[in-house]
């Protein structure tokens, strides 16, 4: 990536390595260096930190549109860091506004003329994990427990939104397991219901209207591997319950024959919404959860690892543009970097298709070739503050993230008007969603409708 700003490096005097992912908050560099070391910014009581292009700044930040004595980081007696406008000419930017001061929490997008960093808890390099599935020490973390238990035998429940990558993990998981068969994948919200036992299960030739020839099922297709169930809470309850049956004697029972088989397959489920709200609400059979649930791992959105945008953005406009990428203008990065990605990796994917069809052969991608909707400054946009929190290190505000209605309304298509899926989707409660749709006129029926089969 490049800034066209004359930028060659940045250097903090304390510490030349990178910083290594750990709970401690960092600024991460994501652009136009991003293999920039982090800088730290624990607890260092009666510290001031200032940055800028003057050789005697502690975190020196090279470029024609930063000032010599640019900012300074200062922290006070609870631990709350500030970062603090020291009269430069281009200003700080926090969360997208131009402000004096502002104290920093994770999450929070920081420019410095520039410069744009990412505030922090998992600084790390961000890496390949698995063939395909890319990310920074957040998503690592994530998927490290996968890892471990991968030649173990436990069942494993993957949860994430929609676009999180629950797919890539499996394909990992099988990979790390050593295991000689198949992985097999079912989308389980696409079984037709009178369809779905035969397809799982098997089924003998004439066993059934139509079944002119026998088939194994999808469980002795994965004989001696993996057998991942994505969205396996939109199974029918009684079907719910012969995968329970499956599971605990290790044997399906195709249609039509009179003897079960046995099967030796690892079986993986996926879910957007915990299948523990699922199952509290009616709609999986807590019996079945308690027999799948050895390990549950959840994939954190994109909106909780912002500083992983850039450098996967990158990589897939590389990929997309064969080879051959624009390069990229700072506004554009710190709107990809405020944007919330509700549909995650998904949505990310498109928008780089998009702009590698519409604008391949510009030398530069800029912000003015972005959609309206990706990167509004957050309406929770850290400002100054005399009173920071009171608990140290400030930590992700969970629902206080900002969620635009477009982005709820584009769940709810996607989800046919199930409220609770779409806010599953978002990471957000299903009071929210309601909250959100209050005087907007939202016809969930509409949506409903839309999703019924048509004769």
């Amino acid at each position: 990536m490049t800034s066209g700003s004359g930028t060659t490096t940045v250097t903090e005097a304390s510490s030349h390595r990178p910083a290594a992912a750990s709970a401690e908050l960092a600024l991460a560099w994501v652009f136009p260096r991003p293999d920039e070391p982090s800088v730290g910014l624990a607890s260092r009581q009666g510290t001031e930190l200032v940055l800028g292009r003057d050789a005697t700044c502690a975190v020196r930040i090279e470029g024609s549109d930063v000032s010599r004595r640019h900012a300074m980081l200062s922290w006070d007696v609870t631990g709350a860091v500030t970062l603090r406008d020291l009269g430069s000419r281009n200003g700080i930017r926090v969360n997208g506004r131009r402000v004096p001061e502002a104290v920093l929490a994770a999450g929070d997008v920081v420019r410095l003329g520039g410069w744009i960093g990412v505030v922090t808890n998992t600084p790390g390099p961000f890496a390949e994990i698995s063939p395909g599935l890319f990310g920074g020490a957040a998503l690592q973390a994530a998927m490290a427990p996968l890892e471990r238990a991968g030649r173990s035998d436990l069942p494993i429940v993957l949860e994430g939104e929609t676009g999180t990558g629950k797919e890539l993990g499996a394909q990992a998981l099988h990979r790390w397991s050593g295991r000689s068969g198949a992985l097999v994948a079912v989308n389980c919200a696409a079984l037709p219901e009178g369809l779905a036992e035969g397809e799982l299960f098997g089924y003998r030739r004439g066993a059934f209207t139509g079944a002119d020839r026998a088939s194994p099922g999808f469980f002795r297709t994965a004989q001696g591997g993996t057998l991942f169930l994505d969205e396996v809470s939109d199974l029918p309850a009684g079907l719910q319950a012969k995968l329970l049956r499956a599971l605990e004697q290790r044997e399906v029972q195709p249609l039509g024959e009179t003897r079960p088989v046995a099967v030796d397959v690892r079986v993986v489920v996926a879910s957007q919404q915990p299948l523990s709200d699922v199952a509290r609400e009616g709609r999986f059979r807590p019996d079945l959860l308690a027999r799948l649930d050895g390990l549950t791992v959840r994939l954190p959105p994109l909106r909780r690892r912002r500083e992983d945008v850039p450098a996967l953005f990158s990589r897939l406009l590389g990929t997309v543009s064969g080879g051959r990428a624009p390069a990229l203008e700072c506004d554009l990065v710190e709107r990809l970097c405020l944007h919330d990605w509700p549909f995650n990796v998904r949505e990310i994917v498109l928008l780089v298709r998009r702009l590698v069809t519409l604008h391949g052969d510009e030398p530069t991608l800029t912000a003015q070739h972005l959609p309206e909707r990706i990167g509004a400054p957050s309406p929770t946009a850290s400002t100054p503050s005399s009173a920071p929190p009171s608990a140290g290190v400030p930590a992700p505000t969970g629902t206080a993230e900002p969620l635009e209605l477009p982005a709820l309304m584009a769940a709810l298509r996607a989800s046919g008007g199930n409220v609770a899926r779409a806010a599953a989707m978002l990471g957000i409660t299903r009071q929210r969603a309601y909250r959100l749709m209050e005087g907007q006129a939202v016809d969930l029926e509409a949506l409903r409708r839309s999703e019924e089969p048509r004769g």
